[in-house]
């Protein structure tokens, strides 16, 4: 589990420096932006394995929430030094409170990533019996919350494609890389990987279409009309690259639904081959993940 979180904590860091590199002047908060996303989108995953016949791991999920929470409220902090123009040791209470009411989708995050972090604790001291899918609907809101809550209210429509495409990203790729935090042995996969895919697809075709549409839609609101707007603008080429990245996706995950899932049904994949195919997608999913960070943080236009 430790080399896999290095793995995709490495692949973030890749897709937010191709999305740093792409736009100018992304503020720093977008680096904690890339930590809550992860830790936001894992437990969607986490919370949703239950029905695909894995139990997920309270103790983790209560260390993502943690993780989750801190970079919620960090993000927030962060975000009003630098609207004051004032360093982070300097920002007041009541500097960070006002911001609370400018940016409603931060504070039901947080307050979402809380309700996490209360859940593990009670499930921990077996004094909360609610079902895991609880942490996936909480982190689906707060996740969502954030998305509409940026650059997708500039439009009528951007709210719905964006809040559409968070939630297929979010379980496509929380649940796989939940799967590989949490299966272990032939059988393990044999059993979740089918379920898996059976319900991927029809995530995958959701995140496809909404992303095209929202692509289209914001780029085209922030950058004026012609194609020229997206190798031109800052927001444009991070918009590419993201889409470049899950184009990549969508091809290996067709490859695995081909090749690994077949052979692992029939159980015919090692344990820790199946968890090496895994950690591929989940590690192209993240740069995926890091790119879409830095286009929160990206200045339209």
């Amino acid at each position: 589990m430790a080399g896999l979180g290095t793995l995709v904590a490495l692949a973030v860091g890749a897709g937010l420096a191709l999305a740093l590199a792409g736009a100018a002047g992304p503020p720093p908060s977008v680096w904690l932006r890339a930590v809550a996303l992860g830790a936001s989108v894992l437990l969607v995953g986490l919370g949703s394995i239950e029905r695909l016949g894995v139990a997920p791991s309270a103790r983790v999920i209560g260390v993502s929430a943690v993780v989750w929470f801190i970079a919620a409220v960090g993000i927030v902090w962060l975000g009003t030094a630098e609207r004051a123009g004032v360093s982070p040791a300097r920002v007041t209470v009541t500097e960070f409170a006002g911001a609370w009411s400018a940016h409603p989708g931060e504070l039901i995050g947080v307050g979402c990533a809380l309700a996490v972090v209360l859940w593990a604790l009670g499930r921990l001291t077996a004094r909360i019996d609610m079902p895991p899918t609880v942490v996936a609907g909480a982190a689906g809101v707060g996740l969502t919350a954030v998305a509409v809550g940026g650059h997708a209210g500039v439009t009528a429509l951007g709210p719905v494609v964006v809040g559409a495409h968070t939630i297929a990203a979010a379980w496509w790729c929380g649940t796989l890389a939940a799967l590989a935090v949490t299966v272990r042995g032939r059988a393990g996969w044999a059993s979740a990987l089918p379920r898996f895919s059976a319900t991927a697809l029809w995530a995958v075709v959701l995140l496809v279409v909404s992303g095209v549409v929202a692509a289209v839609v914001n780029v085209d609101a922030f950058g004026g009309p012609g194609l020229s707007v997206w190798w031109t603008s800052g927001y444009g080429r991070v918009v590419s690259a993201k889409a470049l990245a899950l184009l990549g996706l969508a091809g290996l995950a067709a490859a695995h639904r081909r090749r690994w899932v077949p052979r692992a049904r029939a159980h015919r994949v090692d344990a820790g081959d199946s968890l090496r195919h895994a950690a591929v997608e989940v590690a192209v999913m993240a740069v995926a993940l890091g790119l879409a960070a830095g286009l929160a943080g990206t200045a339209p236009g």
